[in-house]
């Protein structure tokens, strides 16, 4: 056992040859840490930029608010038995809260990275494509839930240790597969629309090389079901436990970041509609009974802005950005909406 020096403060997570979670503990704080700062600058970019809050952004937020509240669940386990000893835990201290929750956060991170490209994917194939895979996270979601809290026989049917569990390794598998497929389809689906939008080619592949950042919670996964398929075999779950869990820790984080990294940088710069170029198409329109809307990530432009502004059916927007503009975020907001862009009315037309 690690023993502290005179003089010296104690370690905050004591390591033992009979206890690891320490390990767990110092994965769950350097991650979480990390995903709040990310997920903070994102949301401070999109609002700051865009004025405005999408459903994208509040379910990032949520995503972040319950990968809070699962590390909770897990610094609990931590300190009620995870990486100790089987032999050395009392099992009414075992619980599923965390796995739950985690669930729970990765449907939010991919509902979220779905929803924010929603606006690209408003008719055809890709519009049927992105609802269908909207629907297919919500159903993974409930029905691994369902899975875990009854995954055992009754009367305790969170019990992993001493319950009668069957078939532990396929329900991992199967989740773990299906998070895998979904997060695939995600990046595919995704990368797939933004090659046909009208940007320069270094601008698209730099676009779709952020959205490819996903791939590494598909790695994460299948690192996942490897350790649960050894905590299902193994005779010291409690033990084996602690590295499933340090790679829950790594999917749940990784999943978020990966959501909020394309709204970062010079692609944050791209989408925002009020520092970007945009024109009218076919659909939805600012105004009752308008026939129009503005196109590609141009659903986020501020609606008292366009109607401040006169913009409906009749107008386009332009900014005189250069492929020289920084990324920084100072320079993000100083170049919002009120520099470098005139509005062009090019058609003076009435919507009845």
């Amino acid at each position: 056992m690690v023993q502290a020096q005179a003089g010296t403060l104690p370690p905050i997570f004591t390591i033992s040859d009979e206890d690891h979670g320490g390990y767990t503990a110092v994965a769950v704080y350097t991650l979480l840490a990390l995903t709040v700062f990310v997920v903070v600058t994102r949301l401070s970019a999109r609002y700051y930029i865009g004025k405005v809050v999408q459903i994208d952004d509040y379910l990032l937020a949520g995503a972040t608010v319950l990968a809070i509240l699962q590390s909770v669940f897990v610094q609990l386990s931590i300190s009620h038995g995870l990486g100790k000893r089987q032999n050395t835990v009392s099992d009414r201290n075992l619980n599923l809260f965390e796995k739950i929750l985690l669930i729970a956060t990765v449907s939010l991170s991919k509902l979220s990275i779905s929803l924010l490209f929603k606006s690209l994917m408003n008719r055809g194939f890709s519009q049927w494509a992105n609802w269908g895979l909207i629907s297919a996270i919500v159903a993974w979601a409930i029905a691994s839930i369902v899975a875990l809290a009854a995954r055992c026989s009754s009367p305790r049917p969170w019990d992993f240790v001493n319950g009668e569990c069957d078939n532990m390794a396929v329900m991992f598998q199967t989740i773990g597969a299906f998070n895998i497929i979904t997060d695939a389809a995600i990046v595919l689906l995704s990368c797939g629309v933004l090659w046909t939008v009208h940007v320069s080619m270094a601008k698209r592949v730099r676009i779709i090389g952020l959205l490819a950042i996903r791939i590494v919670v598909i790695v994460a996964v299948a690192f996942q079901i490897h350790y649960y398929d050894v905590v299902v075999t193994s005779s010291d779950k409690t033990w084996e436990q602690l590295y499933a869990s340090i790679w829950d820790q790594a999917v749940l984080n990784l999943s978020i970041i990966a959501t909020s990294i394309p709204s970062l940088g010079r692609l944050a710069h791209e989408l925002q509609p009020n520092v970007n170029a945009f024109a009218m198409t076919e659909n939805h329109g600012l105004r009752a009974r308008d026939k129009y809307t503005i196109s590609t990530f141009a659903n986020h432009y501020p609606r008292r802005a366009a109607e401040a502004n006169m913009l409906g059916t009749h107008t386009s927007v332009v900014h005189g950005s250069t492929d020289d503009d920084t990324e920084s975020m100072e320079a993000l907001v100083r170049e919002g909406f009120q520099q470098n862009v005139f509005v062009q009315r090019t058609v003076e037309l009435k919507v009845e």
